[in-house]
């Protein structure tokens, strides 16, 4: 995932407020909390600890229980005290009450790295590697038309159609 500039932003300007906000509604975007922890960690190492002791209100641990009512008031809550305990139960709140959002994101991670791994080992993808055959091919052809040589403009032909496959094959996300 990757942190947005606006969050780093408001992470440099050091406006702690601010920070937890974008970390409370980072849980309604991403239930997995992955976004979360990744804008966490972004935030602690260059503020240090932004959590607050927890106002001692008795948290309601109980999913049989937990519905949206439940979760908007601790997110409300939660702006004022940005407890390790309560961003622990909104978690799992939200991974319980999201679920089906939730692992539609963690599916969908796991095809992109799934594809990732399918690529090149020098981190190229068939579209790119496509790309770069096509203008190779049709700089051959072009060079054949220049000269009069037939195999050659055949040739660039037959290679430049092999990357536009590549491209057109290629169902990654570029």
């Amino acid at each position: 995932m990757a942190i947005t500039n606006e969050f780093k932003e408001v992470v440099q300007s050091g406006k702690v407020l601010r920070i937890r906000i974008m970390l409370k509604d980072s849980l309604l975007i991403d239930p997995t909390s992955k976004l979360f922890d990744e804008m966490l960690q972004y935030a602690s190492e260059k503020l240090g600890d932004i959590y607050a002791e927890h106002d001692g209100e008795k948290l309601n641990y109980d999913k049989a229980s937990w519905n949206e009512d439940y979760l908007n008031l601790q997110m409300v809550t939660l702006v004022d005290n940005f407890s390790k305990e309560r961003v622990d139960l909104l978690k799992a709140m939200v991974r319980y009450l999201y679920r089906d959002k939730a692992e539609k994101i963690e599916a969908e991670r796991a095809n992109k790295a799934e594809r990732g791994s399918k690529e090149q080992s020098n981190g190229l993808t068939r579209k790119q590697i496509g790309a770069g055959v096509t203008a190779a091919g049709g700089v051959a052809a072009v060079a054949g038309i220049c000269t009069s040589q037939v195999a050659l403009t055949v040739g660039g032909l037959a290679v430049a159609a092999v990357g536009v496959a590549l491209i057109v094959s290629d169902k990654g996300d570029i």
